[in-house]
C-alpha cells in the first residue's frame, strides 16, 4: 500500500508538471506556436504532451533545440514557479480538509463526553 501511495503521488506530480509546462508554453508562444512545438517534439522525439512531466529532461532538450537555450531555461523556470504555486494550492486544500476533519472529531468528542456525563 505504501508503494502504491508513493506511485500515485509521483503520477500526480507528473500530471501537475505536464499541466504547468503546457500552460507556460501556451502563455509564452500562444496557441498555434505551442501546438507546432508539441507536434515537432512528438514527431521527432516520440514525446507526447502527456509524458512531459515524466520526461522533463527530454522535453527540455527538444525545446532547447527548437527555441534556444535561454528561452528553454526561461520556460523551465516559469513552469517550475507555476508548479510550486499549484503544489501550494493542493497542500492548502488538503490542510483545509484535515482541519475540517479535526473540527468534526472534536465536536463528536464533545457530544460523546456530554452524553457520558449525563448518563453518569
Amino acid at each position: 500500500m505504501n508503494y502504491l501511495g508513493s506511485e500515485l503521488r509521483v503520477e500526480r506530480f507528473s500530471e501537475l508538471l505536464s499541466e504547468t509546462v503546457n500552460t507556460t508554453i501556451r502563455e509564452v508562444f500562444g496557441e498555434p506556436t505551442s501546438e507546432l512545438i508539441y507536434s515537432v517534439i512528438e514527431k521527432q522525439g516520440s514525446l507526447k504532451r502527456e509524458e512531459v512531466g515524466e520526461r522533463i529532461e527530454d522535453f527540455h532538450c527538444y525545446v532547447k533545440k527548437l527555441v534556444g537555450s535561454e528561452v528553454a531555461q526561461i520556460i523551465l523556470a516559469a513552469s517550475l514557479k507555476q508548479l510550486c504555486v499549484k503544489l501550494r494550492e493542493e497542500y492548502d486544500q488538503i490542510e483545509s480538509y484535515f482541519s475540517l476533519l479535526d473540527e468534526l472529531y472534536e465536536a463528536k468528542f464533545r457530544l460523546l463526553s456530554s452524553l457520558l456525563k449525563e448518563e453518569s
